[in-house]
């Protein structure tokens, strides 16, 4: 259903994402993983054309035969919010503060198309779609009034009110305390048609996702299905990041990934995590491919 080939963003010279393609089919949900830096925010935004100014994105994305990289506005504005939505991190800076909600959740219904009396209707019911209590009176609120969670979940509202082919969810539930990151994750799992799911979060990943991206450097270094890379990871940061998450056993101890990530342009050549990798050697400054069938990684010295 989506099928993303070669995906560059760059900011004039600078590669930020590099040669990126992964698919997603009808109904599956893909989690994307890495360290902040790595260029997994900006892989999503790329696909909804929403990158900032004076960052540009070449390669293929089509969604149902419909291209998302290289089209007018006018061609991505008629997409985005009907066949491709996306739920940000931060349901504050989204929402418009001046805004009642239920004319929030309306607006990108009217926009498609949608009469103004249907759209409030829909407004409502989505709204008790997503469980939020009295959605009428959730409707007429400011988000000012509302809690984080609700906030979120009216993210998640406008993002299903035209019923879309593919979400994209991006770090949706950091800021939340972990009962209500949990009732999001449940519902998030329960309506979302595709699923293109964000974060640094690993044990958030293994509880929504069949299949796993990991990210780093700007490209895409190991993915596979979802139990298989996080019980055999091959390539040395996915085991770095395992080794340092809530998936350890009980009673192990954490571990740290040295250094920390570079800024964009400061990778080094070669393996791009040759420079933090306790396992480098001279062959790590040529850049590996991505290769394996089902699970594929990017190292030379694989940890299984």
């Amino acid at each position: 259903m989506l099928s993303v080939d070669g995906l560059t963003v760059r900011a004039g010279s600078l590669e930020l994402v590099r040669e990126v393609s992964f698919g997603i089919g009808p109904g599956e949900r893909v989690g994307l993983i890495g360290e902040s830096g790595s260029g997994k925010s900006l892989t999503a935004l790329s696909l909804m054309g929403l990158l900032p100014e004076g960052v540009t994105a070449s390669g293929q994305a089509r969604l149902g035969g419909r291209d998302l990289v290289g089209v007018r506005e006018s061609g991505i504005k008629e997409l985005r919010g009907r066949d491709v939505s996306m739920v940000f991190q931060e349901p504050m800076t989204a929402l418009n503060p001046l805004m009642r909600v239920g004319a929030q959740v309306a607006e990108v219904m009217t926009l498609h198309g949608t009469s103004r009396a249907q759209a409030r209707a829909r407004a409502v019911e989505l709204l008790g779609r997503v469980r939020l209590p009295r959605p009428e009176e959730i409707a007429r609120s400011y988000p000012h009034q509302l809690s984080g969670g609700q906030r979120q979940r009216v993210m998640l509202a406008i993002a299903l009110a035209n019923e879309p082919e593919l979400l994209i969810c991006d770090e949706p539930t950091t800021a939340l305390d972990v009962t209500v990151q949990k009732q999001m994750l449940d519902l998030i799992a329960e309506v979302a048609p595709a699923l293109l799911f964000i974060t640094h979060d690993l044990a958030v990943i293994a509880s929504v996702c069949d299949r796993v991206l990991v990210m780093y450097g700007g490209r895409v270094v190991e993915s596979g299905p979802i139990r298989e890379v996080f019980t055999r990871p091959r390539h040395r940061y996915t085991e770095g990041l395992l080794a340092a998450s809530r998936l350890t056993p009980r009673g192990t101890r954490l571990s740290t990934i040295r250094g920390s990530v570079p800024s964009a342009g400061q990778f080094p050549e070669g393996c791009v995590f040759r420079n933090r990798c306790p396992n480098v050697t001279p062959e790590c400054e040529t850049e590996p491919a991505l290769t394996g069938d089902g699970h594929a990684h990017a190292c030379w010295h694989p940890a299984h």
